[in-house]
C-alpha cells in the first residue's frame, strides 16, 4: 500500500513539474538574435512552438489518464453530515425529533484480480510513448529550424550570384550603347545585349524577393514570426561532412531498435495488450475495504459508532459489455501491429533512401570541390589576361567562380541535412554533436 502511494505521488508530482514547464517562460530569448549564428539558432528547438505544445499537451493527457488508474486503487476518504427532523410513531423517553449525524468514511479496492494493475501498466506505457513522440517532435524542428536556415544561406549566395552577374553585363550592354551611337555594332546586337540584362535583372529580383521569403520561414520555424533575421552567419564548417558512412544494414537495425517512433508504437501496442486484460477482468470478483466512525445526535438500536467491512462482489453476467470493451481493445491492438509493421518498413525505407543520398553526395562534393579549385585557376588567368590589356571574359570568370562556390555549399548544406535526418531515424540525440563555427561574414538582405 505504502508503494502503491508513494508511486501516486510521483505522478502527481511528474504532472505538476510538466505543467510548470509547459507554462514557464523559455530561456530563449523572445527576440532574433543579430546576428544569427546557427548554433544559436538550433537552440530555439525547444522554443514554445504549436506543434511542441501539442506535443506536451498530449502527454499532459496521458500522465492524467496514469494518475487516473492510479487513484482507482488509492484510498478514498470522505466526511457525511446529515441534518435530520423526525417524528416517530413510537415515543420511547428521552426521544428528541433531531436524528443528526456526522460520519467520516475510508474506503480502499484491495484486489481486482489484475484489472487496476493492467490499467496502471497501460497508462504508464502511454505516458512513456507520448514522451519519446514529444522529443522526436522535438528533434524535427531542429531539422527544419537547420533546413530553414540553410535556405536563407543559399538565397543570399543566389542573391550575390545573379547581383555580380547583372553588374557585368550591365558594363558590357554600356559599352555597346556607346560603341553602337558610333555606329560601330546594329540595333539587334544591342538589343540582345539588352535582353540578356533584362533576364538577369529578373533573376536578381527573384532571388532578393527569397531572401525575404527564407527569413521570413526561419523566423517561423524558430517561433519568432515576423522577426525576420537580418545578419545570418555562415558556418566555417560543418562536422557532418567529415562523418564517415557506415554499411546501410548497420543502419537500418539501429533504426529499427532504436528509432523513437518505432519504440513510440511498440510502447503503445503494449499498453493496448494491457488493457485488453484490464477490461477481461471484467468478469473477475474484486475485494473492497470500508470504514467509518459516526456521531449521532440520539441513540437508535440500528445505529454504530463505528464499522469495519469487507465487500466481495462477483459478477455474474455483464449483459456482453465485457465481451464488447475485449472486442474493441484487441481491434486497437490490430491495428496497432499492422501500424508498426508498417512504420518499421518506411524507417528501413528511409535509412537506404538517405544512405544512397549521402552516398551520391560525398562523390558530388568531390566533383564540386574541383570545379572550384578550376575556377579558381581561371580566374587568376583571365586576371592575368586584363591586367596584360588582352582581350578577356574577366567578368564571366568571376560570375561563374561565385556559381561554383554556391554549388560547393549547397552540397555540404544537403550532406549536414542529410544526416540530421538519419540521426532522426536512428534515434540519435543531435545534443553532443559538435557545433559549426561561424566566420565573421555576414549576409545582408
Amino acid at each position: 500500500m505504502l508503494g502503491r502511494m508513494a508511486r501516486h505521488a510521483g505522478w502527481i508530482g511528474l504532472l505538476i513539474q510538466a505543467s510548470l514547464a509547459g507554462a514557464a517562460t523559455s530561456p530563449v530569448p523572445d527576440v532574433m538574435p543579430d546576428p544569427l549564428t546557427l548554433e544559436t539558432a538550433l537552440t530555439f528547438a525547444d522554443h514554445p512552438h504549436p506543434r511542441l505544445q501539442a506535443g506536451q499537451a498530449e502527454l499532459d493527457a496521458a500522465m492524467a489518464e496514469a494518475l487516473d488508474a492510479q487513484a482507482r486503487t488509492g484510498v478514498q476518504s470522505w466526511i457525511e453530515a446529515r441534518l435530520r427532523y423526525t417524528d416517530p410513531l413510537v415515543k420511547y423517553p428521552g426521544y428528541t425529533n433531531d436524528d443528526n449525524r456526522l460520519g467520516i468514511f475510508l474506503a480502499k479496492r484491495l484486489y481486482d484480480f489484475g484489472r487496476s494493475d493492467a490499467a496502471v501498466t497501460a497508462a504508464e506505457l502511454d505516458v512513456s510513448s507520448r514522451r519519446l513522440l514529444l522529443d522526436e517532435t522535438r528533434q524535427q524542428r531542429r531539422i527544419d529550424i537547420l533546413q530553414r536556415f540553410f535556405d536563407v544561406l543559399m538565397a543570399d549566395l543566389e542573391f550575390a550570384r545573379y547581383n555580380e552577374e547583372m553588374a557585368v553585363v550591365y558594363v558590357a550592354l554600356d559599352r555597346l550603347r556607346d560603341r553602337h551611337e558610333l555606329g560601330q555594332v546594329s540595333d539587334i546586337a544591342v538589343l540582345e545585349k539588352e535582353t540578356e540584362y533584362q533576364r538577369v535583372r529578373r533573376k536578381r529580383f527573384e532571388s532578393q524577393n527569397r531572401q525575404r521569403l527564407t527569413r521570413s520561414r526561419l523566423a517561423f520555424a524558430m517561433g519568432l514570426p515576423g522577426q525576420l533575421p537580418a545578419n545570418v552567419e555562415r558556418p566555417i564548417s560543418l562536422p557532418q561532412v567529415q562523418r564517415k558512412l557506415p554499411p546501410v544494414e548497420e543502419l537500418q537495425a539501429r533504426a529499427l531498435a532504436d528509432n523513437r517512433g518505432l519504440q513510440a508504437l511498440r510502447k503503445a501496442l503494449a499498453a493496448a495488450r494491457e488493457r485488453v486484460d484490464s477490461v477481461r477482468a471484467g468478469d473477475y470478483p474484486f475485494l473492497d475495504a470500508r470504514a467509518e466512525a459516526n456521531k449521532y445526535s440520539r441513540p437508535r438500536a440500528g445505529y454504530d459508532n463505528w464499522r469495519v467491512e469487507l465487500n466481495l462482489q462477483v459478477p455474474i453476467t455483464t449483459g456482453g459489455r465485457t465481451d464488447a470493451a475485449v472486442a474493441r481493445e484487441r481491434a486497437e491492438v490490430y491495428r496497432l501491429q499492422a501500424e508498426l509493421a508498417d512504420a518499421e518498413e518506411q524507417v528501413r525505407q528511409q535509412v537506404l533512401e538517405l544512405w544512397l543520398r549521402l552516398d551520391a553526395l560525398r562523390i558530388q562534393r568531390e566533383e564540386m570541390t574541383t570545379a572550384s579549385e578550376y575556377r579558381e585557376l581561371y580566374l587568376d588567368r583571365s586576371r592575368a589576361l586584363y591586367e596584360l590589356e588582352v582581350k578577356t571574359d574577366l567578368g564571366d570568370a568571376m560570375v561563374r567562380l561565385t556559381e561554383t562556390e554556391r554549388d560547393v555549399l549547397k552540397t555540404e548544406f544537403e550532406i549536414a541535412l542529410a544526416w540530421e535526418q538519419l540521426d532522426l531515424l536512428l534515434g540519435r540525440s543531435p545534443a553532443g554533436e559538435e557545433t559549426p563555427t561561424n566566420s565573421a561574414e555576414e549576409s545582408k538582405p
